[in-house]
């Protein structure tokens, strides 16, 4: 997990993860709500509402407005959730709940800090078109990057090939619409091939080098 991972602007207001080299988004979902744990805010939490993203390698969740202390969006590496599940109250909204790893230093399952816990609200419609996609993803990625233990290893060792772009545009263009969940599918990519990252992200056993807000605390 990495806090405000690059985004970038592609109208007035509307901001969107840069992606990185070879990763494909598959859809957006709006309406959402997220709550996270072990932040650098004033309460240490952070719950707010906005766009999850979703690509072959990770989930981005983009809040509709920054925090005062300058975060606004949250990197979650499908590779290095664990526990996540899929909660269907009776009484209450459909949620995914899990937990991931920290980015900063002493994170990973190596380190000193625990994993974050988090929570997705889908406050409004369903998740038939969502969740089959992204439970298809997380589960090639988790394959792709190994078992908790092997995660533990070396960087060699542990990190093996994402789901491929190709895979996750395939699975965009097959996937079942379900009319009551609003998520949009990008049978396109939505952010210009220019606005690209150059370098892939460096995940390993402890998720690579920190990531810090625009104001220069570091992250968790």
């Amino acid at each position: 997990m990495a806090a405000n991972p690059a985004l970038v602007q592609i109208a007035p207001g509307q901001l969107l993860p840069a992606p990185y080299p070879h990763e494909s988004f598959v859809l957006k979902r709006s309406g959402v709500q997220l709550e996270l744990d072990q932040v650098q805010t004033q309460k240490g939490k952070w719950s707010t509402w906005g766009q999850l993203y979703l690509s072959n390698i990770r989930m981005v969740f983009v809040a509709d407005k920054a925090d005062p202390s300058g975060l606004i969006a949250f990197d979650f590496p499908l590779g290095y959730l664990r526990k996540d599940k899929l909660n269907q109250p009776i009484f209450g909204c459909n949620n995914l709940s899990g937990e991931v790893w920290s980015a900063a230093e002493d994170g990973g399952p190596r380190g000193s800090l625990p994993p974050h816990s988090f929570t997705v609200y889908f406050k409004e419609g369903g998740i038939g078109t969502f969740f089959p996609m992204y439970y298809m993803l997380a589960t090639q990625a988790k394959q792709a990057y190994g078992s908790e233990q092997q995660q533990q290893q070396s960087q060699e060792e542990a990190v093996g090939p994402p789901p491929s772009m190709h895979d996750a545009q395939g699975l965009a263009s097959r996937a079942f619409v379900d009319p009551n969940d609003p998520t949009t599918i990008f049978i396109t990519q939505p952010v210009d091939e220019s606005q690209r990252l150059r370098e892939a992200p460096r995940y390993a056993a402890n998720y690579g080098v920190d990531e810090k807000y625009e104001g220069g605390e570091r992250a968790y």
